[in-house]
């Protein structure tokens, strides 16, 4: 993770930081969202391990609880942070744990369990696509979604790799599902009931892992992603 200053998405509430990772061939920028939670705690959204300049940015806004694992891919920075954060606790899919033997889960994210200890999140669990395991987070003090592959869209801030990618497979400036998933989805009407879930939240911004930060327009742009892949919403 870098070392640069986490950005404000929604004051006092909701901060992000992207950092560089390759993945076949190309740079991506993937991102960390951190949300301070109704009792003054913080919640990392896709962790990566932290720097101790981060670290420190992090306790000056309130102790860490919680560590989101959103989807099965998702979980390589986690035990980094989680060593760094001991007090607190990871949560995600048990599907991330075969890949990642380093990684421990507290508590799984389909657990309405973990709904309860965190009540002012809405945990969407995004069916049909178990290429993912996804869970989609529905913050609702600040109405913002919180999301990790579900869209992707590069744009002129990202790598020439990812660029030249993008434009070749269509989601340069064009919110898309991404390339290695659109041909894995084989329940397209499970996927279609938990998109339309997403779109019927009175949500302001969807935040997901490889964009930039969604606000006007998000429901069209994921709705029209989703349509481009045969998914009815």
């Amino acid at each position: 993770m870098s070392d640069s200053a986490l950005t404000a998405v929604v004051d006092d509430t909701i901060w992000t930081l992207d950092r560089p990772v390759w993945f076949s061939g190309v740079r991506m920028r993937a991102r960390t969202t951190v949300v301070r939670l109704d009792d003054g705690s913080l919640l990392l959204h896709t962790p990566a391990p932290p720097t101790d300049a981060l670290a420190e940015q992090l306790r000056a806004l309130g102790s860490v609880r919680w560590l989101v694992v959103p989807n099965c891919w998702h979980h390589l920075g986690t035990p980094a942070a989680a060593a760094r954060f001991p007090e607190a606790r990871v949560v995600g899919p048990a599907s991330a744990l075969d890949r990642n033997k380093a990684l421990r889960i507290d508590v799984d994210i389909h657990d309405a369990r973990f709904g309860e200890q965190v009540p002012e999140l809405e945990a969407l669990p995004l069916r049909g696509v178990p290429f993912w395991d996804e869970t989609v987070l529905y913050h609702r003090p600040t109405q913002t979604l919180l999301g990790a592959d579900i869209v992707l869209c590069a744009c002129a801030r990202d790598h020439w790799t990812l660029r030249y990618a993008a434009r070749l497979t269509g989601f340069y400036e064009r919110v898309r599902v991404p390339p290695d998933a659109r041909k894995k989805i084989p329940d397209k009407a499970a996927a279609a009931r938990s998109i339309r879930a997403m779109l019927e939240r009175p949500a302001r911004r969807l935040i997901v892992g490889h964009a930039e930060v969604i606000e006007e327009g998000w429901r069209d742009g994921l709705a029209r992603a989703w349509r481009l892949e045969g998914v009815e919403v």
